[in-house]
C-alpha cells in the first residue's frame, strides 16, 4: 500500500500500461494490431491495422486513435492515474465495502463521481464470471432490498400481522448466491457467483450456467431447488430442523451471508433494487479475496478494469440508462 501512494504519475500510468499490454506494444482494442503511429510520446497511438466488415466483406484501415485506457471504463477519465490508484485502495481498503460518500470526502468529489466510479469497478469484477465451478458447491438465497419499518396500522390479532407482513414481503427480492467449498488442504477458497432476481426459483437457470456437469449441490429443502435433481446430484438439510443433515449443509452460504448483511446495513444503509447485484458482487470478490493482501487486491482490480470493456455506467449522469442490462 505504501508502493501504491508513493507513486509519481509516470509510475502510476506506467502500471496501469504493463497490466493493458503485458508484452510492452501498444495494441489497437479494435481490430487487435500491434502496428501503430505514435500521436504523443507514450501517450496516443493511431493504428496501421485493418477491419473487415463481416457484412460485405470489403476491408478498411483501421484508423483508430486510441490510449491506454480506450475502451475501458475508465475511457473518458477527468482524473489523473495517480488519484485512480489512490481511489481504488481506498476502495479495498473496506473490508465491508465502501460508500461513496467516504471516496467524496476524501477526494473533494461530487457525489455522483465516486458513486458511478465504485459501481464501474463492482461491473468488472464480473470479468470472469464465464469460468464455471465444480466440485462441492452450496446454493442458497437471501431476501435483500428491505428497510425496517412501523407497522401503518395498529397490529391488534394476528390477521393483522399476517397482512402486515405480506406487504413487507412484496417490498424484498432475492440474492441468490453458488459457493464453491474450499479445497481440503485450504489452497483454494472456492470462487462465489451471485446473481440477483425476483425470487430464488427465477435463479435456477442462473445456477445451472454457472456449474460443471456431475457438481454436487448442497440445498436446503425448498420446493425451488427440486428442477436441480435432473441435472446434479444434490444433498438437501431441512433447516427447520438442524443445520446439518447428513453430511448435507449450507453453512459457507449462510458465512457469506453474513457478510452482506453487516454491509448493507452497516455500510450501504440500504440497497436499491437496481443495484442489488452489483454490491453483491462485490461482496462476492471481497469474500473470494479476503485472504490476499491489499497490495495485491488493487492490482487485481487494475486489472480487471483494464480487461473490461466500455462500461454500461457510461453516462449515467446525463441519463444515458436505456442500454443498462437492469
Amino acid at each position: 500500500m505504501r508502493d501504491i501512494y508513493r507513486m509519481t504519475e509516470d509510475d502510476a500510468y506506467e502500471m496501469f500500461k504493463s497490466i493493458k499490454w503485458p508484452d510492452g506494444i501498444p495494441t489497437c482494442p479494435e481490430c487487435g494490431c500491434k502496428e501503430s503511429w505514435t500521436l504523443v510520446e507514450n501517450r496516443k497511438w493511431k493504428c496501421k491495422g485493418a477491419i473487415k466488415n463481416e457484412i460485405t466483406g470489403e476491408t478498411s484501415k483501421c484508423y483508430l486513435q486510441y490510449t491506454v485506457t480506450s475502451r475501458t471504463p475508465l475511457a473518458s477519465r477527468k482524473r489523473s492515474f495517480c488519484d485512480i490508484l489512490a481511489a481504488i485502495a481506498t476502495f479495498v481498503s473496506g473490508v465491508l465495502g465502501t460508500a461513496a460518500l467516504r471516496l467524496k470526502r476524501e477526494f473533494k468529489n461530487s457525489y455522483k463521481t465516486p458513486f458511478v466510479f465504485g459501481h464501474k469497478i463492482r461491473e468488472s469484477m464480473k470479468i470472469d464470471y464465464d469460468q464455471t465451478l465444480e466440485g462441492v458447491v452450496e446454493i442458497d438465497g437471501l431476501f435483500v432490498g428491505s428497510k425496517k419499518m412501523k407497522p401503518p396500522f395498529p397490529i391488534t390479532n394476528e390477521a393483522d400481522l399476517e397482512k402486515f407482513y405480506d406487504i413487507y414481503r412484496k417490498k424484498t427480492t432475492s440474492l441468490v448466491v453458488v459457493r464453491e467449498r474450499p479445497s481440503a488442504d485450504g489452497t483454494e477458497t472456492g470462487r462465489i457467483r451471485v446473481t440477483h432476481r425476483k425470487n430464488e426459483a427465477a435463479a435456477v437457470g442462473f445456477i445451472k450456467s454457472v456449474l460443471k456437469p456431475g457438481t454436487i449441490v448442497h440445498a436446503d429443502y425448498g420446493s425451488q431447488w427440486e428442477r436441480l435433481n435432473l441435472h446434479f446430484p444434490m444433498m438437501r438439510v431441512n433447516h427447520s430442523k438442524t443445520y446439518v443433515q447428513d453430511g448435507a449443509c449450507t453453512n459457507w452460504a449462510e458465512s457469506f451471508f453474513s457478510r452482506v448483511r453487516a454491509a448493507e446495513r452497516g455500510v450501504y444503509r440500504y440497497w436499491w433494487e437496481r443495484y442489488a447485484e452489483q454490491y453483491g458482487v462485490e461482496l462476492a470478490w471481497r469474500e473470494e479475496n479476503r485472504f490476499v493482501d491489499n497490495g495485491q487486491q488493487i492490482r487485481m482490480l487494475v486489472e480487471c478494469l483494464m480487461r473490461s470493456g466500455r462500461s454500461t455506467f457510461t453516462g449515467y449522469w446525463q441519463r444515458h440508462k436505456s442500454k443498462f442490462p437492469f
